[in-house]
């Protein structure tokens, strides 16, 4: 299984972790993890990949969403709450 390497962190840099995760992997699974990590679980955010500053779909892929190893990913408030 393939896999790349990167950075989580928070939109307020307190939480910074990089991690290989395999290209198959789910946006939402990771998202969950690094919410987990950060203790940001009970928190609504959306995970940005830093590079486009799109908000990544939870069904897609690390492949499917084209996201290469070195990529910086945040993880923001969303419209629903705050991280």
């Amino acid at each position: 299984m393939e896999t790349i390497t990167v950075t989580v962190r928070t939109i307020d840099g307190h939480f910074k972790k990089t991690t290989d995760v395999p290209l198959d992997m789910l946006i939402q699974d990771f998202k969950e993890q690094a919410q987990e990590l950060a203790n940001l679980s009970a928190v609504p955010c959306d995970l940005i990949l830093e590079k486009t500053n799109k908000i990544l779909r939870g069904s897609d892929t690390f492949h499917g969403a084209g996201i290469q190893s070195g990529s910086l990913l945040t993880l923001t408030p969303n419209a629903e709450g705050g991280c």
